[in-house]
């Protein structure tokens, strides 16, 4: 069987794609941070930053980083926002572990847990960020409610991640280009196909134009979108309502 069909039929289902994606960022942790770097020719940080800097200037915001992984995405929010708290939640042990070996900040805390059930508090955060997070959650619609859930009314919800065009033809060509692209650096950076992953899970996800209407639905405002990496990814920043 191909790695690419191997990867298809093993995250076929919710439970399947939520113990793939454990194997899979367990064995990748420590590369990952380079893996990003390589795949986004260096412009990953660039894109963070970017996301970052599009939120609100609260002066001391309460934020969730979903599926934070090595914590990149939450030292920005640290950074931004020095008298706020962050709280960091990943799904996988080994990615908490890196993000912690980026040294202690007094604003941050890491939780194990999972983006559609992080069991904190209702209207507990004013910003919940995510870093190619919503692209991994096994069921979508389970994760948008537990960010509306986590948001206090008029809080920010930003995300950068791929973004599947709506049109076929341009997703017949994006998404081999992406695995193969994914598949190279996993080569290289693991021994195996690893990040042909990236195509397999945006072939699962909603293109850009029913993402947006997703999250209407689930009840927020887009507030500013922008293209990355030629349309590739997009930056997206929503008010919850």
């Amino acid at each position: 069987m191909p790695p690419w069909l191997h990867i298809r039929t093993g995250i076929a289902t919710p439970d399947q794609k939520r113990r793939y994606n454990e194997g899979l960022f367990t064995r990748v942790a420590t590369e990952y941070d380079g893996a990003t770097r390589a795949m986004s020719l260096g412009r990953d940080q660039i894109w963070k930053r970017r996301l970052v800097a599009a939120l609100p200037p609260l002066a001391a915001p309460r934020c969730v980083d979903l599926a934070c992984g090595t914590g990149d995405l939450t030292a920005v929010l640290a950074e931004r926002f020095p008298q706020g708290r962050i709280v960091g939640v990943d799904l996988t042990p080994a990615m908490i572990a890196v993000a912690q070996q980026r040294g202690p900040r007094a604003n941050v805390e890491f939780l194990l847990g999972d983006m559609c059930r992080t069991g904190l508090p209702d209207g507990s955060a004013d910003v919940v960020t995510g870093g190619y997070a919503l692209r991994n959650a096994p069921v979508l619609e389970e994760a948008l409610r537990e960010i509306r859930r986590l948001l206090r009314p008029g809080g920010t919800a930003a995300f950068l991640d791929f973004s599947k065009p709506p049109a076929r033809w341009r997703q017949a060509a994006q998404l081999p280009l992406l695995k193969a692209w994914g598949g190279f650096w996993g080569l290289v950076l693991h021994g195996g196909p690893e990040h042909a992953y990236i195509a397999e899970s945006l072939r699962q996800f909603p293109d850009r134009l029913a993402l947006r209407r997703e999250f209407a639905r689930h009840g927020f405002r887009l507030r500013a979108a922008r293209s990355c990496f030629g349309g590739m990814l997009e930056i997206l920043v929503f008010e919850a309502q």
